[in-house]
């Protein structure tokens, strides 16, 4: 009789455990998403004094993909490759005589995670939106196309081959579900590059007075704009 008890017991311990594990492993929030994007980027730098006062007429479009693990409805990790350009010219700064451009094509492979600030994702459908924010870092492989036409003095060092830096992304963004497992992804981004030459110079020791090329040949960077939808891969 003892014997017949503890096995009835046994499975029922195992049993619960059982259900207690399908139940969890049933409503994990956890899923793959893949999304696309296009993109405008603005330069900041040198030629424009770090300045977006030409905004529309700098900014210049690339595409994306990114592929990212949500861990749970708040936290997401994933990695993005994106294509594009970045442009100023001293005709849109007041800087007419010298004619100086950037014109510089830019390959970025990124690692990032995202925070939500409202719970998002699998089962949380009655959340159709949040904001979030967004921090990434990774490489750049960078190419300026140079004026040829400017006249570049001696305390002007060229850099007009292809070069390559680090990079990193600061940025806030909002999530909107389209549907069930489609979202659309806006964001404004600042990337910082690991580079004063973006623009495919650089100020010498010779150029103005005393420690003026250091302070000119500043990291330079670019704001972005992305716009994008992904899709999720789960089962409800």
């Amino acid at each position: 009789m003892k014997k017949n008890n503890i096995k009835k017991n046994w499975s029922l311990v195992i049993a619960i455990l059982f259900f207690s594990y399908a139940a969890h492993a049933q409503r994990s929030t956890s899923f793959l998403e893949l999304g696309v994007y296009g993109m405008t980027q603005n330069y900041l730098g040198d030629v424009n004094n770090n300045s977006l006062g030409a905004l529309t007429q700098e900014a210049r479009f690339g595409m994306g993909t990114q592929l990212k693990y949500n861990f749970s409805s708040i936290l997401s990790l994933g990695a993005d490759v994106n294509y594009g350009s970045i442009y100023s010219h001293d005709n849109l700064h007041g800087n007419v005589d010298r004619d100086y451009q950037v014109d510089t094509d830019l390959l970025n492979l990124n690692v990032f995670t995202n925070i939500h600030f409202i719970p998002f994702g699998k089962y949380n459908l009655r959340n159709t939106h949040t904001p979030f924010i967004h921090i990434g870092m990774g490489a750049l492989t960078y190419q300026p196309h140079l004026n040829t036409n400017a006249q570049y003095p001696d305390q002007i060092e060229l850099y007009p081959g292809t070069g390559q830096t680090f990079t990193y992304a600061l940025g806030f963004g909002w999530r909107i579900r389209r549907s069930l497992k489609t979202f659309y992804n806006l964001g404004i981004y600042y990337n910082g590059f690991g580079v004063s030459n973006i623009e495919g110079f650089n100020y010498n020791e010779d150029f103005g007075w005393w420690g003026s090329a250091e302070v000119s040949n500043t990291l330079d960077g670019s704001v972005t704009f992305k716009f994008g939808m992904s899709l999720g891969f789960f089962d409800q």
